[in-house]
């Protein structure tokens, strides 16, 4: 059985008091593992510069909870499929929102080891940091229907480095997606595909 973390935030929602959320035992293992910050829905933290040397606190501004309202709104809901688009354009939106603040407008894709320390940059567990950092704010909100927050995983190829992506999983059935955003540019949508899929790539 899957143990659970429970995370009270503390958060003023504009209807009540305080909310706690759950966020799995393992997620969050995975995380501390992985030097990345457990995530504050109420001031997430955008990592970049490459295994999160650079950290940069965003406070989000209540047009940006409209907007991932207006993201995850009618359309995501209907089906788990609308939802994963959601996300997938919620992200790039993120990436967008933040670049000014943490300077990662000219962020490329797969940057390698040779920008290792660039605050520009992400490498990839910046990307999947910033990926569930986000995706408990949505979590939080209450507009993640058809999926929940799972723990990251790694890969590792033949003579290729470790790959490391965010994950979610479906409610009904328990299929695993993948969340790749470090296979691209900032801004642009990341990469969304079964777990199986993207393990077997390189």
């Amino acid at each position: 059985m899957r143990r659970a973390f429970l995370i009270v935030f503390g958060l003023m929602l504009c209807n009540g008091p305080g909310a706690a959320m759950e966020l799995d035992f393992g997620i969050v293992k995975t995380l501390e593992q992985l030097a990345l910050p457990i995530p504050d829905p109420e001031r997430p933290v955008v990592c970049h510069g490459f295994g999160c040397a650079y950290r940069t606190p965003i406070s989000l501004r209540p047009a940006d909870r409209a907007q991932l309202r207006k993201l995850f709104g009618t359309a995501a809901a209907r089906s788990p499929d609308a939802e994963r688009k959601a996300m997938a354009a919620a992200m790039a939106w993120f990436e967008k929102r933040v670049a000014a603040e943490a300077g990662t407008g000219r962020a490329i894709a797969r940057a390698g080891y040779g920008h290792a320390g660039d605050p520009s940059q992400f490498d990839c567990f910046d990307k999947t940091s910033n990926t569930v950092e986000l995706l408990v704010v949505v979590v939080q909100m209450g507009l993640l229907r058809h999926h929940v927050i799972d723990e990251p995983v790694s890969r590792v190829g033949l003579g290729s480095l470790p790959h490391t992506t965010a994950v979610v999983r479906e409610r009904s059935g328990g299929q695993r997606w993948a969340i790749d955003g470090w296979t691209h540019a900032n801004g642009e949508l990341p990469d969304v595909m079964p777990l199986e899929k993207w393990r077997s790539e390189s």
